[in-house]
């Protein structure tokens, strides 16, 4: 599928991060008693992301480095003559039929909730075929754990906020986001609008080139993890007492974020960063480095390549990171034998796109 924007496609990531203070308001209306228009079809794609440090830190105030990724979450609306809403999903397989009046009465929590939340009623069709696929972000029906909530709650509501007329605010998607989860610091969510590697601090997103010279692989453990229910784990932790330990992950992860500029001193600093948030791992007891990472951090360290969880950990997809492309291909052969899958992954420049026609 070509996810860059065709000639009678258009970019939206500007404007869903909300440069300009105003709306543009669609005057299209879709009443009953009127003839429904030609058909409509609007496509939205958004991608993944893994944190490259941050996790953990960044929600007490810390910057995180994140990397868009080429796993996108596609969503394709039709418009139809009859049939009301019919919503089908591939990747979290799902096929849902709805009335209209049903979709504008549906919770938060999901994907109808989040259409609801993204166009005015006045504004909708009757009748509508919405099409999300996520697969790409699966593996053998698990969650890879690059942020597939994120882009698809990004391409859904891009896609009903082009129907309606004007792409949603960065800020709408935090909130939309944040309802449909129940909860996370936003920067999956400015990954998937923006692309690229940034720089997320306080809901603010800065692009960054990282330097160059520095070589990836992506480690997926095979299994998944319940973010909700690692974050909780840290919020009951946070609660008990002394946060010395995070305090120490957030100035590990500030220094990652301040050795951009040279490829030694970014893995160091990333190592260094790896190592306080084992510690901080095992202070907490939350579960981050579940066995598969901790599998693939011994392989990692015998090559002398650096290894951490992305993200909340437990389970889910991790990274190795060194500035020797012979030593990172040594670790793609070596955790090819332990049953934990190298991805073809890599970093991707676009952020959300749609194509119209």
């Amino acid at each position: 599928m070509r996810t860059r924007p065709g000639r009678r496609g258009r970019r939206v990531a500007g404007q869903v991060a909300g440069r300009s203070a105003g709306r543009a308001r669609c005057t299209r209306r879709w009443g009953t008693s009127r003839q429904q228009p030609a058909t409509i079809v609007i496509e939205a794609s958004a991608p993944g992301k893994l944190v490259i440090s941050g996790e953990y830190a960044v929600l007490a105030g810390a910057p995180a480095l994140v990397a868009a990724v080429d796993r996108r979450v596609t969503c394709s609306v039709t418009t139809q003559e009859s049939g009301g809403w019919r919503f089908v999903s591939t990747g979290f397989e799902d096929d849902l039929t709805l009335s209209k009046d049903d979709v504008f009465d549906a919770p938060p929590t999901t994907i109808p909730g989040i259409v609801r939340r993204s166009i005015a009623a006045a504004d909708a069709p009757e009748h509508i075929q919405v099409r999300i696929d996520s697969s790409n972000c699966y593996r053998d029906g698990i969650k890879l754990g690059v942020g597939s909530s994120a882009a698809t709650v990004t391409a859904v509501a891009t896609a009903f906020g082009v129907l309606a007329g004007s792409a949603p605010r960065l800020t709408d998607l935090y909130d939309l986001h944040e309802r449909f989860q129940g909860g996370g610091s936003g920067l999956d969510v400015a990954a998937a609008v923006t692309g690229g590697v940034i720089r997320f601090e306080d809901r603010v997103a800065t692009p960054v080139r990282l330097p160059t010279g520095i070589h990836f692989a992506f480690v997926f453990t095979g299994s998944g993890t319940r973010t909700a229910t690692l974050l909780a784990a840290f919020d009951a932790w946070r609660r008990r007492g002394s946060t010395a330990p995070l305090e120490r992950l957030a100035a590990g992860a500030r220094d990652v974020v301040d050795s951009t500029a040279h490829p030694d001193a970014f893995v160091d600093a990333l190592g260094e960063y790896t190592d306080q948030l084992e510690r901080f791992d095992r202070t907490a007891r939350i579960g981050i480095l579940g066995p598969g990472h901790q599998r693939a951090r011994e392989l990692a360290s015998r090559l002398g390549v650096v290894y951490k969880p992305c993200g909340a950990g437990g389970g889910d997809t991790g990274m190795a990171v060194s500035g020797d492309i012979d030593a990172i291909n040594a670790f793609r052969k070596s955790v090819a034998t332990t049953g934990l899958e190298v991805l073809r992954m890599a970093m991707s420049r676009q952020g959300v796109q749609v194509r119209t026609g």
